[in-house]
């Protein structure tokens, strides 16, 4: 008697464990609906992410470009006031406003050369804008 008392009780106790395996709580399709929605959140991240670097690279470059070109605004107008100075204009303190404009870095970030200290104006360095910007 208490050996077919043991396996019933070694039955009962192995099958539970299959019964309850088997039938799927609500906790545990809630669990597997969580993990399927942290899934496809997960991927979003990595997208949203990708993106926003993205953005903050072509942002940077924009920046870097717009100081850039200013920069060499502010040399053409130098070269032109060195000019008007060379050709006798009397009046206007242009040789007093001849310190080149800092860009920070900006030009020779972007593999630029700027062209300051010129007797004459010159397009060359923004045609090197122009063509980083848009190619040759």
């Amino acid at each position: 008697m208490k050996r077919i008392l043991a396996a019933l009780l070694l039955l009962v106790v192995l099958l539970i464990p299959v019964s309850s395996a088997g039938a799927a709580t609500p906790q545990a399709k809630q669990i597997k609906t969580l993990q399927k929605q942290v899934t496809a959140l997960q991927k979003q991240v990595k997208t949203l992410n990708s993106r926003v670097n993205l953005t903050y690279s072509v942002a940077l470059l924009n920046w870097r470009a717009t100081t850039c070109a200013l920069a060499m605004v502010a040399d053409t107008f130098q070269a032109s006031w060195t000019t008007l100075d060379t050709a006798g204009v009397t009046g206007a303190p242009f040789s007093t406003l001849l310190t080149p404009l800092d860009d920070y870095g900006a030009c020779s970030d972007l593999g630029l050369v700027r062209q300051t200290g010129l007797a004459l104006p010159s397009w060359t360095a923004y045609a090197s804008l122009v063509a980083f910007l848009y190619g040759p």
